[in-house]
């Protein structure tokens, strides 16, 4: 026995699966509610007569699914929506799986990858650039620890944060810390200028096909040509020499402008490196705008800050043993739950249970408490006779979904006055921990449950 609301209830464990079979084809079945699918459109206000936000957001550009139910929302949704006359979604895609050891993640097989465990010690820009980069969207993808460490490794903590690092600290060493205007040019300013300003519109191409992973290859083309085009310039032999002090601070402007332009073109992947990376350059106050990605020059005298760095450089053999540490960890911390035995009250002897009498009722009225928001007023019909029975279950049900139920009912537990009203017995639910259930059945009403 255990307390909900303010009515002791009877919980008992149960599991229900249901499926519609289609009429014209036995072998399927449809195994989603269809009001999960109206959701789409009843949240934003349809069939309302006022419905402002429906007219603004449907039809959707986009439907993002899991492959394993493409057929659903591309078959059964549409026609749906055509049988009410309502606009289509204008795309439906379907992702991929990440497969191990080849086939699925699976808690049974023990070779579930825990992101929150990779967020807390890589990042969550880290983890989303790695899953994007890696894996061709729409289509499933091997994964281990290992392609995830290099991954990282070689594009963020070696390419990205060592082009920032370096910079930064340059410009902070030869200029001061402000950026400097650029009033010279060569031929390596040139390239690096053309590749930064031809980036943008080939993310662009990209995203509108959803290549994400083709969309941050183009980026750190840029990444990598900035961090060459320091090994071209050498800005360390030239601040050795005055009659360079011009190049060399063209140099630190150029690095700097290829800097503030990744930093707008991987917000969309990587938000919170995107925010570091302008804080160190000095314009973390101004809001970054995709259309700064097309433009050069826009810095003139901000004055530097260097921060941590952005991506440390991993020790991979290190970080596999740690990762396999706590999975295993984890695995001996599930199995331990799941052989848990049930915390049960004291033992009670047959004798103490059979005092209780266990009769079928109908429910043939519900309705709300008049004085509690927690309780619920059932009629219970039991056989010729019908009482009122009391239950603080109306978080978990509506009145009117209750009415017709065959119940199991608690026939002689004492009466209760329960906010000026008499409760006499008490209704059997079933608790999974997450949801309450009504154990029902199909015996006559009035009959002895044994």
């Amino acid at each position: 026995m255990r307390e909900t609301g303010t009515r002791r209830s009877l919980h008992l464990a149960y599991v229900i699966r249901l499926g519609i079979q289609v009429p014209i084809d036995h072998d399927h079945v449809i195994y989603v509610w269809l009001d999960a699918l109206t959701n789409y459109i009843t949240t934003l206000g349809y069939p309302d007569a006022e419905r402002p936000d429906y007219d603004k957001y449907w039809p959707a550009d986009v439907h993002l699914v899991g492959k394993e139910i493409v057929r659903f929302h591309t078959i059964i949704w549409p026609a749906m929506l055509m049988s009410i006359e309502e606009p289509l979604p204008k795309q439906v895609l379907g992702h991929g799986w990440l497969l191990i050891d080849g086939g699925k993640m699976s808690k049974s097989k023990g070779n579930v990858v825990d992101p929150v465990v990779l967020i807390d010690r890589y990042g969550v820009d880290a983890l989303k650039y790695f899953l994007l980069r890696e894996y061709t969207f729409g289509q499933d993808g091997v994964y281990t620890n290992e392609v995830m460490l290099n991954r990282i490794n070689y594009d963020l903590a070696n390419d990205l944060g060592n082009l920032v690092s370096r910079s930064i600290t340059m410009i902070q060493k030869y200029c001061g810390g402000i950026v400097p205007q650029a009033t010279t040019q060569d031929d390596f300013d040139k390239d690096l200028r053309e590749i930064a300003l031809a980036v943008a519109p080939k993310v662009e191409a990209h995203m509108e096909k959803f290549q994400f992973n083709l969309a941050l290859e183009d980026i750190w083309v840029l990444v990598r040509r900035a961090n060459k085009y320091i090994d071209e310039k050498m800005p360390w032999a030239l601040a050795k020499d005055e009659s360079k002090k011009a190049e060399l601070d063209t140099c630190m402007h150029e690095l700097a402008e290829a800097i503030r332009i990744i930093s707008v073109l991987i917000l969309p992947f990587m938000h919170s490196t995107s925010e570091k990376m302008r804080d160190q350059l000095g314009i973390g106050d101004k809001k970054a705008v995709w259309e700064d990605a097309f433009v050069f020059d826009m810095l003139d005298g901000e004055e530097v800050h260097r921060g941590d760095v952005l991506f440390p450089r991993l020790d991979v053999e290190k970080e596999l043993k740690e990762l396999d540490e706590l999975k295993k960890k984890q695995m001996e911390a599930a199995g331990a739950a799941e052989n848990k035995p049930l915390e049960l009250k004291p033992e009670i002897e047959f004798d103490d249970f059979d005092k209780i009498d266990l009769r079928v009722g109908k429910i043939i009225k519900a309705e709300k408490h008049p004085k509690a928001d927690k309780l619920l007023v059932f009629q219970v019909k039991m056989g010729t006779e019908t009482r009122q029975v009391i239950s603080g279950v109306s978080q978990y049900f509506k009145p009117e979904e209750m009415v017709g139920k065959k119940v199991i009912v608690v026939a002689n537990l004492k009466p209760r006055n329960l906010r000026g009203m008499e409760s006499k017995g008490m209704l059997l639910f079933a608790d999974n921990g997450e949801k309450l259930g009504i154990v029902t059945t199909d015996a006559e009403d009035g009959n002895s449950v044994n």
